[in-house]
C-alpha cells in the first residue's frame, strides 16, 4: 500500500479540465475566488513556474488552507499517534516484524524500535514519503516551505485573512483512527512485500500534478484503490463539510482556497459541489 502518497493528492472521480487552479465566481459573489490544488510534499519554488497562481493569491483578500500549525494541539496529537496498550511486536508476527525492519532502516535510516508503540499508519507513511522522495528526482529540484505551509505563512505576513478548514487534531483522527491498529498493521506488511508492484507509483503521481492532469491522476488513484481499497472517506465528508464554510468565507471577500488537488475533480469534489451550489467555476 502506498497510502501516504495518494493522502498528499486526496482524490475522488470525475472527468475535468486540465488545471490546477479554477476561478469560481457568480452566485451573488462581487469579487472571483480561486481554488488551486495543491501537492503537500512540493516546495514553493514550484510557483515560480506558475505565475497565475501567484497572481491569484496576491488579488485574494482571504487564505484558506487545510489545517494550520497548531503547538498547542501537538501533544495531543503525539498522544493520538501512540499504542500505550500495544505495539508493533505484538501486532506483526516474529518474521514480518523483522521484515518491516529490515525495510524502513534501510529506507529511512531510523530503528523500527523508535516506532515501536506507534500506530502502524505512522511507520507506513514515514516508509512511503521515503519511497517517494527516492523514485521522484523531480521534488528535489524544488525548494522552499512545502506549498500548504508556504501559503499559511505568506497570509500571515501579509495580513491576508487566513481561515484553516480543519484543526490539526481533525486531520490526524482520518490518519490515526480509521482502521484499526491490526488493519494498519496488515496493510504496512503488505506494503512492504508488495513495494515492487508499486515501484514508479510516486514519480507518474507526481509527473501527472506537474502536467496538471488531473484526469491522470484519477485513472492513476483507480488502479491503486481496484487494489487496495477505498480512500473516499478522506474525500467526500472533508469535502461535504468544507462546503458548509467555504460560500461564506468566498462571499465575505475574494479568497484563495489551497487544498490537496484530488479535493478538487469528482462528484464529490469541490468543483463539483460549487458548481452545484450554484457557482460558476472554470479552469485558468
Amino acid at each position: 500500500m502506498r497510502f501516504f502518497i495518494f493522502v498528499l493528492l486526496l482524490l475522488p472521480r470525475f472527468s475535468v479540465a486540465q488545471s490546477l487552479l479554477w476561478e469560481v465566481s457568480g452566485n451573488g459573489l462581487k469579487q472571483p475566488s480561486y481554488l488551486f490544488g495543491t501537492y503537500h510534499i512540493l516546495k514553493d519554488s514550484y510557483l515560480d513556474k506558475t505565475p497565475t497562481v501567484q497572481n491569484a493569491f496576491n488579488l485574494a483578500q482571504g487564505i484558506v488552507v487545510e489545517t494550520t500549525v497548531d503547538s498547542a494541539a501537538m501533544l495531543s496529537m503525539a498522544m493520538r499517534a501512540i499504542m500505550p496498550d500495544n505495539s508493533l511486536k505484538k501486532l506483526l508476527s516474529e518474521a514480518d516484524y523483522q521484515l518491516v525492519s529490515d525495510e524502513f532502516k534501510k529506507n529511512t535510516g531510523y530503528d523500527l524500535t523508535m516506532f515501536n508503540q506507534m500506530k502502524p499508519i505512522m511507520t507506513a507513511t514515514t516508509l512511503s514519503l521515503s519511497y517517494a522522495e527516492k523514485e521522484v528526482d523531480t521534488l528535489s529540484k524544488f525548494s522552499g516551505l512545502p506549498l500548504d505551509l508556504y501559503f499559511a505563512m505568506e497570509a500571515k505576513k501579509r495580513k491576508k485573512v487566513l481561515t484553516p478548514l480543519e484543526t490539526m487534531e481533525q486531520q490526524m483522527a482520518f490518519l490515526f483512527d480509521h482502521d484499526p491498529v491490526e488493519k494498519q498493521a496488515a496493510d504496512l506488511v503488505r506494503m512492504v512485500k508488495e513495494k515492487k508492484t508499486m515501484q514508479g507509483q510516486s514519480k507518474r503521481l507526481t509527473d501527472l500534478y506537474l502536467a496538471g492532469d488531473l484526469n491522470g491522476m484519477w485513472k492513476l488513484s483507480q488502479e491503486y484503490e481496484e487494489k487496495y481499497g477505498d480512500l473516499s472517506y478522506l474525500v467526500n465528508e472533508r469535502n461535504q463539510t468544507w462546503m458548509g464554510k467555504l460560500p461564506t468565507l468566498m462571499a465575505l471577500r475574494p479568497t484563495f482556497v489551497a487544498v490537496g488537488a484530488l479535493h478538487l475533480p469528482g462528484p464529490s469534489g469541490l468543483i463539483t459541489l460549487l458548481r452545484n451550489a450554484g457557482f460558476q467555476v472554470k479552469p485558468l
